[in-house]
């Protein structure tokens, strides 16, 4: 009787057993879906607004994407102004390399489907590119190609730029989740390669852009920041390459803050600026430049010892060497740095040695007015308080930072021979780099700006961070400027499309009619 009393005790204990141990697996299942889902909310979020984060910060993007744009409305919008004048439409010819001559073709069969794509209701009000939480999402997320990656051959290329594209990656289902289908990816894929390549024939258009460029573009038009007004006359055709040049010659002088002008004079800045402007400090000047932009087509392109062999270097913002010398080069002579890098500490300006024994060029955006009262009490980043401690500590490095005046010359010049309205935002660090350059040097060559066969929505070298506004601008004016700079490219089609460089007369090279 005992022996069976036992028996039946023991099998009622492994019976409860069993009960707990189902307990707690279905417990742990749901515990685990839960986590599952909370992490997918929290990925997502950061996915979303990821432009937070990266090197661009909060405001304003160092090289080429998107500022956050506020939307206005048709009662509050304060519109870009400019004189009534008839714009000419520009239209595209067809690139005749071999390789990409179906691109346009493709494009356009894949813009017919557009109905058979996948899209949110709100897409074009949520996912617009330029918007804070979303415009990270307007493009393709490519894996960044690995070190030792050879290959410049254009259909190589192809492939891993299409394979990389199906590439099951971590943001695959994020793209889904948010109703972006394969069709409406590879269509916008498609289309940035081939306004590539009507930029490489000088002849492109904003229409040629996806819609979230374009909304994005439209949204900083509304917006008009910094009260932007054109005064000058848009022309109705292009000016010839040698007229053009000579324009720009007659009308751009590199200008920095000498502290004559109020407010500065008298907080007295004219102890704190460099004693020499920055258009003396080389006196003999360079015969050879390069400007090294922080494209992440610049990775793999084995360029390094070409850009050292220049006599001078110029390089922006925080972008590095180390690791990278086979690609960008060791060489640094000037660097350009937007105001935030004075700012932010995780650039640690006063420390990192990116930033010692070399020419530092800062800006920040001023309204287009000039007024340098309202710019320095309201910069977009406050560059006046540490440049004048760091010129403090560092008297004889040659530190300036440039006058607003000639940032909205650029501007001017950019919007006065482009056959459209222009975003009403300052140029590019590229674009400032690459004028300031060609007034110091004979000959610039400029890498990455115009991009090759290796472009990539990769947005600089050295972050993975992916954006196809960076090469194309929503932002800032990238798609007129990189127009510009081609229209005055006396390179070789090869150099563009296997280097990424073009190549720019310097201004003492040119001959003008006076």
């Amino acid at each position: 009787m005992k022996s069976k009393f036992k028996q039946w005790k023991q099998l009622v204990l492994i019976g409860m057993l069993l009960w707990v141990l189902i307990i707690l697996a279905l417990f742990t299942y749901f515990m685990d879906l839960h986590m599952d889902e909370l992490h997918a909310s929290v990925s997502l979020s950061y996915f979303e607004t990821r432009r937070l984060n990266p090197i661009q910060g909060n405001n304003r993007v160092i090289m080429g994407s998107v500022q956050d744009p506020p939307v206005s409305d048709a009662n509050s919008r304060n519109d870009i102004i400019f004189y009534n004048q008839d714009l000419n439409k520009q239209t595209a010819d067809s690139l005749n390399t071999d390789s990409w001559s179906s691109f346009d073709n493709t494009v356009k069969s894949m813009w017919e489907r557009g109905g058979q794509m996948k899209r949110t209701s709100n897409e074009d009000d949520t996912l617009a590119a330029g918007q804070q939480q979303s415009e990270s999402l307007i493009n393709k997320h490519m894996e960044k190609l690995l070190p030792g990656e050879e290959g410049t051959d254009e259909n190589q290329i192809q492939l891993k730029w299409r394979k990389n594209s199906r590439r099951g990656n971590s943001m695959r289902w994020k793209d889904k989740e948010l109703g972006i289908g394969d069709d409406l990816e590879e269509y916008y894929f498609m289309q940035s390669r081939s306004v590539i390549s009507k930029l490489w024939k000088g002849n492109v258009s904003s229409k040629m852009l996806n819609p979230r460029l374009q909304k994005a573009m439209k949204n900083y038009m509304n917006a008009n920041k910094h009260h932007v007004y054109f005064r000058g006359k848009m022309s109705s055709k292009k000016l010839s390459r040698e007229k053009l040049l000579c324009e720009m010659k007659n009308k751009l002088k590199v200008r920095t803050l000498d502290g004559m002008e109020t407010p500065f004079s008298t907080l007295g800045w004219e102890k704190h600026v460099p004693k020499v402007s920055i258009d003396k400090l080389y006196p003999s000047g360079f015969r050879s430049c390069a400007v090294v932009t922080s494209a992440g087509a610049m990775l793999n392109s084995s360029l390094g010892k070409e850009i050292d062999s220049h006599e001078a270097v110029l390089r922006f913002n925080a972008a590095p060497l180390e690791g990278y010398q086979k690609d960008v080069g060791n060489k640094t002579t000037i660097r350009i740095i937007n105001s935030q890098i004075l700012v932010n500490p995780n650039f640690h300006f006063n420390t990192s040695a990116l930033y010692k024994d070399i020419t530092l060029v800062a800006w920040d955006p001023a309204p287009y007015s000039v007024n340098l009262h309202k710019w320095y009490k309201n910069p977009d980043y406050n560059l006046f308080t540490p440049y004048v401690e760091y010129r403090r500590k560092h008297p004889v490095q040659s530190f300036y930072i440039l006058h607003p005046k000639f940032i909205w010359q650029l501007w001017d010049l950019i919007q006065g021979n482009t056959l459209e309205p222009i975003q009403p935002n300052p140029p590019s660090s590229g674009f400032i780099g690459i004028l300031m350059m060609m007034s110091l040097c004979d000959e610039v060559h400029v890498y990455e700006y115009i991009p090759s066969l290796r472009q990539t929505d990769l947005c600089h070298y050295h972050e993975r961070y992916y954006d196809a506004a960076c090469t194309l601008g929503a932002y800032h004016p990238l798609l007129y400027e990189k127009l510009l700079v081609q229209r005055i490219n006396k390179g070789t089609d090869i150099d563009v499309q296997k280097k990424g460089k073009v190549i720019l007369p310097g201004f003492s090279a040119i001959k003008c009619d006076k």
